[in-house]
């Protein structure tokens, strides 16, 4: 075997060696959930939970800031202290002595929020619009960060998966979501005590996910997402639950030129035991995404010489197992133009994705196959570039061959993309957090449930009431980020986005305690995922330090209030308008207005004091006033303080998702 095999078999197996010996590590006794670490930041202001596990029957000690505990752990070995609240401060040390005694230094007593939701939420500093200014100043000992793994269970979770406390440095904030980050600076900047950020969210998830099964299935309208899990497959369900083996072997790659009079180009076929590839890059593994598989090169190769390339392990729902290749070793592009494909070899037990890589697509929505099937004899698998689709989530692109800086293949097991269960981040991302004191939460997430949007109405107040429930902290603050623009619909249409939407500023005026970042203004129609996240992060932070924090600012945008017909017009009355309402531009658009016919018809608004006055020739008896009701609405209702109104509509009339289940 030569020394770039044994390179990677030894990193596998040192990854294993690692793994087992942190394990014995993290249950030796007395053991604490990962949420405890050093560089914690503990919730001021409230009686301090701490809660762990040791030798049964073991006599456990806490001592914090001067306060101590003694308890006795129970038969099962779980033991639990509260101590007395603390005002903001710090450093501190936390020691838990039983038959050892453990240390967690620079613990802070501060605010704690948590931060959830799908990829907007998880959108990293790094891609924000001002990040090549915001990184260099991200440096704050105050301002930690607590990243949760990501995890999907069936029964509630008392841990989390291995993580850590992170202080605001640059290399770290740069990784950390950057709403979360805007929110947390914003309101240590104002209130001037440590703030600690638990980031508990996954890309591209459902709100069912994140909420408590038992108020999935005790309410009618929601009872359908429970019901269609049930009926999901047995090997589906066991997934959701326990990890599933793969093995895919591949080799001989070759790249297809253009002119079809042209010899295929090998690209790379391992036969020399290394990684290498002809354009000069290496093939690498993110193994550290899928702990419990490995990337080797094995002998014999597809002909029973050299060596293949073989990715292998147990995956679960959370893991991220991708190999990739860059085409040069500096990952600048290289030119593809003469190409039309690709072309190799591949057997085993699983599935794939084929992904090209380029630069001007950042958001992940490269240009893909399809999943690819492996069968257990070798077969000859060709890609053609002219093929590859972006998903359609991201920003649209032209495929650039131009410019391309590798290719990459995402390894899953044989059930190719199999459903997530509800509940079931909630139960492995949630739950380990609710005895952990905390301020409030922030929320943005809603893409995923557009199509759904009339039953969000219910199902964002039923993870409302499932998180404080488990939490026992009352109706804590729960800050909900209004989906901004995006996409485009018809004249008049309608529009799940819209519906969301509303579904959103319902929840806000309906379950107590909960705020609405309006984002109508910052998003962009061709982009899920716009970079201006400071704006969003610190309208959430206005929000909870008018509120929570009780300081005298305005922290919303104008919210819809009442209407009343006067003539051939509607008036429109507001919420939050600031010390007045005011236009950006001349005109004030975005309304429309419909009689009982229920057609709309676009209408002239014009503001009037603190109220707007709507109206059209074309209808003489208005019944309804809709105003930014599109996907990407031109809309420029603000108040005094340029926070922009929310979408919303006078009129209750059924709309595309009434009966989505």
């Amino acid at each position: 075997m030569n020394k770039e095999v044994s390179k990677i078999v030894t990193r596998s197996a040192l990854c294993l060696l690692f793994l087992s010996v942190s394990g014995l590590k993290l249950w030796a006794e007395p053991r604490l959930p990962h949420l405890f670490g050093d560089h914690m930041v503990l919730q001021r202001g409230e009686e301090i939970r701490i809660w762990g596990w040791s030798d049964p029957q073991e006599t456990i000690e806490v001592n914090l800031a001067g306060s101590s505990r003694q308890t006795a752990a129970n038969r099962e070995g779980q033991w639990s202290v509260s101590l007395p609240p603390l005002p903001a401060g710090g450093p501190f040390v936390l020691e838990v002595r039983g038959k050892k005694t453990l240390r967690f230094k620079d613990v802070m007593i501060g605010e704690v929020w948590v931060a959830s939701g799908q990829s907007n939420m998880t959108y990293a500093l790094s891609g924000a619009a001002n990040a090549t200014e915001e990184i260099p100043k991200a440096n704050d000992p105050g301002l930690r960060f607590f990243t949760v793994p990501k995890k999907i269970a069936l029964e509630p979770q008392m841990d989390t998966l291995p993580a850590t406390w992170e202080l605001s440095t640059s290399d770290a904030a740069k990784n950390f979501s950057a709403v979360a980050y805007f929110f947390g600076k914003s309101v240590r900047r104002s209130l001037g005590v440590p703030v600690g950020l638990i980031l508990s969210a996954w890309p591209g998830t459902a709100a069912e996910e994140w909420t408590d099964p038992d108020f999935l299935r005790r309410d009618p309208i929601l009872q359908p997402i429970v019901s269609h899990w049930d009926s999901v497959s047995s090997e589906e369900k066991a997934f959701a639950a326990h990890s599933r083996k793969f093995s895919l072997d591949f080799d001989d790659f070759e790249l297809l030129p253009a002119n079809a009079d042209s010899e295929p180009v090998s690209f790379s076929n391992f036969d020399d035991g290394s990684s290498h590839v002809s354009t000069g890059g290496t093939w690498s593994y993110s193994w550290q995404e899928a702990l419990d598989s490995q990337f080797e090169l094995v002998a014999p190769g597809r002909g029973g010489k050299g060596y293949a390339a073989r990715i292998s392990g147990e995956l679960d729902g959370g893991s991220d197992s991708r190999w990739e290749v860059r085409l040069r070793p500096d990952g600048t592009p290289a030119e593809l133009s003469s190409f039309a494909g690709v072309r190799f070899w591949v057997r085993g037990n699983g599935t794939f994705v084929f992904r090209m890589g380029q630069p001007s697509i950042s958001d992940g929505d490269d240009y893909s196959t399809g999943t690819l099937k492996a069968t257990l004899e070798w077969k000859q698998v060709t890609v053609w570039f002219k093929d590859l689709k972006q998903a359609g989530w991201g920003v649209s692109q032209k495929l650039t061959l131009d410019q391309i800086s590798g290719f990459s293949l995402s390894a899953m097991t044989d059930l190719l993309d199999p459903p997530r269960p509800p509940s079931g981040l909630y139960e492995g991302m949630i739950a380990p957090l609710v005895n952990y004191r905390i301020r409030g939460a922030i929320w943005y997430q809603g893409e995923g449930n557009t199509q759904r949007a009339f039953q969000y109405r219910t199902l964002l107040p039923a993870l409302i009431r499932g998180w404080r429930a488990r939490w026992n902290e009352g109706d804590f603050p729960f800050l909900i980020v209004q989906l901004p623009n995006q996409g485009h619909t018809e004249e008049f249409a309608d529009s799940w986005w819209a519906e969301l939407r509303e579904a959103q500023l319902l929840t806000a005026k309906t379950v107590p305690n909960t705020g609405l970042a309006v984002t109508i203004d910052v998003g962009e129609s061709g982009n899920l995922h716009p970079p201006h996240k400071a704006e969003i992060g610190e309208r959430l932070a206005r929000w909870a330090l008018g509120t929570t924090y009780k300081m005298p600012l305005e922290y919303s945008g104008p919210l819809y209030d009442s209407m009343r017909v006067e003539g051939k017009g509607i008036r429109i009355r507001f919420q939050h308008m600031g010390n007045a309402l005011k236009v950006h531009g001349d005109t004030l658009q975005g309304f429309i207005i419909a009689g009982s016919d229920k057609k709309f018809h676009h209408a002239q608004a014009r503001i009037d004091g603190n109220t707007v006055v709507v109206s059209s020739p074309e209808v003489d008896a208005p019944v309804a006033v809709r105003y930014a009701w599109e996907d990407s609405p031109p809309c420029n209702l603000f108040n005094s303080e340029e926070l922009p109104a929310s979408p919303f509509r006078t009129d209750d009339w059924p709309g595309a998702t009434f009966s989505n289940r």
